[in-house]
């Protein structure tokens, strides 16, 4: 495993008042603008690299700003690869490959000497004080394990990233790469052209331009009046090839342009693009380089913005690479096509509120255990990729059962409402079938999203009391199942071993006999019985069996469903579902 940060802390930073982020190999941090995903990202960055912070990086200006780091996977292998002066610096304080560190600014604008970076250490004296202030050779050790974060900021950065050879710029990290086999390959040959061009302009070239020579003897002349015996040489020094390299930059060229321009002359969207292109080209690169001796940090800001579907998921993959190839990428955003299935579990749902300020819900991964240990198979329904847009962006999620609840529910809400879904931040997730309702309702609640079902009737009969929501004697269950079994001899209503319909050899479907059941006025007041104490358990029951019994519907077909929203578009609810009553109380309630 590749050392990484794999926890934050932060205290007082900004928008974040306290809290403590888990960070994993590659991290999305979801959450709405202005929430403070921004903020992580740089305070990771200071945590590694300190520098004076100003007051409006204090959230209360006389209360320090404090970050917490620990550091996994520092293991012998990796502590071989180090020099030994560093590997002597941080091996004291490391515990099952684990080393935990400290920085503190205690007030804004204080120099850079003044913010001191602790270390744990797990053999202190005191245990109530076990950290180390500012232990010798900790930073350059740091340094060495983690080199120059790459920080790729808001759009307005792109043009700097990609045109700034600096060391965390991402050209600068390419030229990096590329030119070690560059001096292998042309070095002697470009070190005798620099060679040359020293001789020709240097003081003391061999090879002198007699133009500078020229030079010097005019302005000689002149100085000798005011200062004798003191010459002068004009200098100019010829660059290493470090040096070179370090001027590179991005030119555009195209077919109006055949000489090339700046890329700052391109729109934002062109921008983007290309620094993700050389992000793409630089995770290539580190796949072929193999090269685990150090992490480095990427941290980026909506690396989807300005890319079209297709170069969000080819960025996607690039950073999933990068991840495994000795960077560790954090990112911000707001598309869900940059969260796979994969990476659901580690993703973090970020959320601001006063006083508390910038916060993190429960993430999957830590809700996991807390749920039933058949739990993941059903996770893998709920956090597909065409379910993870809802979920991870929703402040509420309700799930349902069926197509029809997908395809009808959204227009119903809004006409009853005056809002969308999106409005509300709901998020409406089918399941796969009912089987599912408590399982999902648990990982859901345990990661802080409230959460609602929407029932069929038969999942009172068939699954309420094995989810715990119904007692096994429940008297008004026990109501239904004697009825059902009287109407079923008279209606030629085929029944399973539990006594509920079955669709074999049957006068009707098992949906129909339901809703037949549904009808029953004997069993009327049961049904409304089993529905409000379901109600308790924030599950809505159709008491007619099914949405479609509800609003009148002949069917489950796109036609049929396409039909209904038009009839809804033109017309009230009340004209066009009949127990229209009933329908505006399921959306009342999910209101609530």
């Amino acid at each position: 495993m590749a050392h990484r940060i794999s926890q934050i802390k932060i205290d007082n930073y900004k928008s974040i008042v306290s809290e403590t982020f888990d960070l994993s190999d590659y991290t999305p941090l979801i959450g709405y603008n202005n929430a403070g995903k921004s903020n992580i990202l740089y305070a990771i960055k200071w945590l590694l690299r300190r520098s004076s912070l100003g007051a409006d990086a204090f959230n209360q200006i006389n209360t320090a700003v404090t970050m917490v780091g620990v550091i996994d996977g520092i293991d012998n292998a990796l502590l071989n690869l180090l020099p030994q002066n560093h590997r002597n610096s941080i091996q004291p304080y490391i515990v099952n490959d684990q080393l935990k560190i400290k920085r503190v600014q205690n007030q804004p604008n204080d120099t850079a000497a003044n913010i001191r970076l602790f270390v744990h250490d797990p053999n202190a004296a005191n245990a109530a004080q076990p950290w180390v202030a500012n232990p010798n050779g900790i930073d350059n050790a740091l340094t060495v394990l983690f080199p120059e974060p790459i920080h790729i900021g808001a759009m307005e950065n792109a043009e700097e990233d990609v045109s700034k050879s600096k060391a965390g710029t991402t050209i600068g990290k390419l030229l990096a790469e590329i030119i070690e086999p560059i001096e292998n390959q042309y070095g002697a040959q470009v070190r005798g052209i620099l060679d040359g061009l020293k001789g020709l302009l240097d003081a003391d070239g061999l090879n002198r331009a007699p133009e500078l020579a020229q030079f010097d003897a005019a302005v000689n002349q002149k100085i000798d009046t005011f200062f004798p015996d003191v010459n002068i040489k004009l200098h100019v020094p010829t660059p290493e090839l470090k040096e070179v390299f370090n001027k590179g930059t991005i030119k555009i060229y195209e077919p109006q342009s055949p000489l090339g321009r700046d890329i700052s002359s391109l729109g934002h969207g062109a921008q983007r693009s290309i620094q993700m292109a050389l992000v793409r080209h630089l995770a290539e690169l580190k796949r072929a380089a193999q090269n685990h001796g150090t992490t480095t940090l990427l941290l980026i800001d909506e690396p989807e913005l300005y890319l079209h579907p297709q170069a969000i998921e080819i960025i996607r993959d690039a950073l999933k690479s990068l991840s495994t190839q000795g960077y560790q990428v954090i990112f911000s955003t707001h598309s869900a096509m940059m969260v796979t299935h994969d990476d659901v579990a580690n993703a973090i749902l970020i959320r601001k509120r006063h006083p508390q300020g910038t916060y993190r819900r429960q993430t999957l991964k830590a809700a996991i255990p807390q749920v039933a240990a058949d739990a993941p198979s059903q996770l893998q329904l709920l956090f597909s990729l065409s379910n993870s847009t809802n979920i991870l962006f929703s402040e509420k999620v309700v799930l349902t059962e069926g197509k029809t609840e997908q395809r009808v529910l959204p227009k119903i809400f809004e006409k009853v409402t005056g809002k969308t879904l999106g409005i509300y931040k709901y998020a409406l997730v089918r399941q796969g079938g009912v089987a599912s309702t408590r399982k999902s309702m648990m990982v859901l609640n345990a990661m802080d999203l409230p959460t609602k079902a929407i029932v069929d009737l038969d999942y009172a009969f068939r699954n309420a009391v094995a989810d715990g929501f119904l007692q096994p004697a429940d008297p008004d269950l026990g109501a239904c199942h004697q009825h059902m079994g009287h109407i079923a001899v008279v209606n030629g209503i085929a029944l399973e071993a539990d006594g509920y319909p079955t669709n074999r050899n049957s006068s009707m479907s098992t949906s129909d006999a339901i809703a037949f059941l549904a009808a029953q006025q004997p069993i009327h007041q049961n049904i409304i019985n089993l529905h409000t104490k379901l109600l308790a358990h924030n599950i809505w029951l159709w008491k007619k069996g099914a949405i479609e019994a509800h609003i009148g519907l002949t069917g489950k077909t796109e036609q049929i469903w396409a039909n209904f929203v038009n009839q809804l578009q033109a017309n009230p609810l009340n004209v066009a579902a009949i127990d229209h009553a009933e329908i505006t109380a399921c959306i009342n309630w999910l209101t609530n």
